[in-house]
This record gives structure tokens, sequence and C-alpha cells, in this order.
């Protein structure tokens, strides 16, 4: 039927499919999840993500995520088999080997960005420390909970996102195109607005730039998780519109366009900058390291 299309909208044709197929197929997943801790922790089903929006309920919410997580790999995994092709999630770029510094260096990039981010609104007085608490098994279930987050979006929007739109089309047009699918994916989240999209777009680019050149997802997965805990988990923003208790209780006054509101850091002006300087450090560093990579294998 699309034999006489060009590749690139062959591409971007199958990533529609795919973004559509993932949405109902996770939302499926996702309500037997929820349907299932309902029956574990009689909970009214119709009440249960009322109730896991409240950070004391941590626990459900790192079940419910990991629940997700399954059924977020499973349509991954599902989705190239109905069209006739089997692919691995090393394909895709889950793969471990030899790319662990470059997790943990994704892991500094991350905890950098968002610190200097936390750093500025301080200092620009619109942050207020109210007290600090620490909780070990909450920060290790926020660890497991950012951590499965951060491989799920990632193997999505990336590992086949972008891997796909690379194979028919430049790139840098891939890049940009995931972008924009990666920020359309967040018009549902709480207190979304225009600035957020702008930054979200931008985080398309910093978490996919590494990716077009290594074509593994260590880098990005480990950029985004320190990005989303230190953002949350940390410093007690909100992490895109969503509750998160943090060792740091503060409490952001002035403007929502310098502050982000209660999206979070991800909705401030003073990310724009601080992500943009990752992008162009990120391309800088690893532009050349796809020649390299080839030449070591």
């Amino acid at each position: 039927m699309f034999s006489n299309y060009p590749i690139w909208l062959k591409s971007l044709i199958k990533v529609f499919g795919f973004v559509l197929f993932f949405i109902f197929f996770v939302g499926i997943g996702r309500a037997f999840v929820v349907f299932l801790l309902t029956l574990v922790y009689q909970i009214d089903f119709n009440k249960f993500y009322g109730i896991v929006a409240f950070p004391q309920h941590y626990d459900k919410l790192l079940v419910y995520e990991i629940g997700g997580l399954f059924f977020e790999i499973l349509a991954v995994w599902l989705y190239p088999k109905m069209l006739g092709k089997s692919i691995s999630l090393k394909s895709l770029g889950l793969d471990w080997k030899n790319k662990s510094k470059d997790f943990a260096f994704g892991c500094i990039i991350g905890i950098f960005l968002i610190s200097t981010g936390f750093i500025i609104l301080k200092i620009m007085g619109f942050v207020q420390v109210i007290k600090l608490e620490f909780n070990p098994i909450i920060f290790v279930s926020y660890i497991f909970f950012f951590l499965a987050v951060a491989i799920s979006e990632e193997l999505m929007a990336r590992g086949y996102v972008l891997s796909t739109l690379m194979e028919g089309m430049n790139k840098y047009a891939a890049l940009s195109t995931s972008a924009f699918i990666f920020a359309g994916l967040h018009l549902m989240n709480n207190h979304i607005g225009f600035i957020p999209l702008v930054n979200l777009t931008l985080a398309g680019y910093l978490l996919g730039i590494y990716f077009i050149f290594r074509k593994n997802l260590m880098f990005p997965i480990g950029l985004h998780f320190t990005w989303n805990f230190f953002q949350g988990a940390v410093f007690g923003f909100e992490v895109s519109g969503h509750d998160v208790q943090g060792i740091i209780t503060q409490n952001v006054i002035g403007d929502i366009l310098w502050t982000g509101g209660a999206f979070g850091l991800e909705g401030s002006i003073v990310s724009l900058p601080i992500v943009i300087l990752g992008i162009a450090f990120i391309y800088f560093f690893y532009r050349n390291s796809n020649i390299s990579s080839a030449e070591s294998n």
C-alpha cells in the first residue's frame, strides 16, 4: 500500500502508527495494573489516580510505574512484530556493554543542569528552603521510580521513534521531529503551557543529540533519570506537573514565568538557556564519536 511513498514518509507513518498503538496499549496495560493495585490495597478504582498523586503514596506509585514499564517495553517489542519485523531491545539502544561510562556521564550532566537551575532560582530569591528531611525508604523508592520513567520514555521516544525516523530522513530532521513528538506526548500533563512545551521540545533535543551519534540509550537514560530525580526527590520541585516529596521542602515565590509554577523547573524560562547550553555541549562532545565508535568495533 505504501510501497510508492518516499522513505521519509514511510518512517513518519510508521512512527505515527506506533505512537497511537503505544498510547492505546500502554493505557490498557496501566489500567490493568491499577485494577490489580486496587484489589491489593482495597482502594476504589475511580479514586486511585487521585490517591497516588500525593507523595506519601510513593509505594503505590512505584508499583504502578514499574507495571507501566513492563507494558511499555512490551509495546515497543510488539509493534514491529505486527509489521512483520522482529527487533531486540539491544538494537534499539538498550545495550549496557561498554556504555557504563556514558550512563554515568549522563547522570552527572543531568545533576549539573538541574542543580544549576535550582541555584539560579535560589540566588534570584524565587526559592525559599523551608526544611530538609531525608527519608531513606522514600529516597530509594524514587530512585527506582524515576529510573523506570527514564527507561520507558527513552526506549519509546529515542529507541523506537528517533531510530525509525533516522531510517528515512536526515538525522537532524529526525531529531527535530522526535523532539516535537516527545513534547506532544506531555500535552495532557498537569499545568502544561507554552514555556513548558518549549522546554520539553528542547529536552527532546538534549536527550536525543547523543543518540544520533552513538545509537545507544545509556547516556540519555542517565541524564533523564538524574534530571527528574534531583528536580523532584532532592530539590522538591514538581516534575512535569507531578508532586514529588523531596529532601528539600521549598516554597516557590514570584512570577511562574521565572519559577515554572506548579509544572516545576521545566516550566521556567531559566531552564531555556541551561538546556540549550547542554545541547551544545553534548553535540560538540559526541559529534565525532560515531566515527571513533565504528573504528573501535
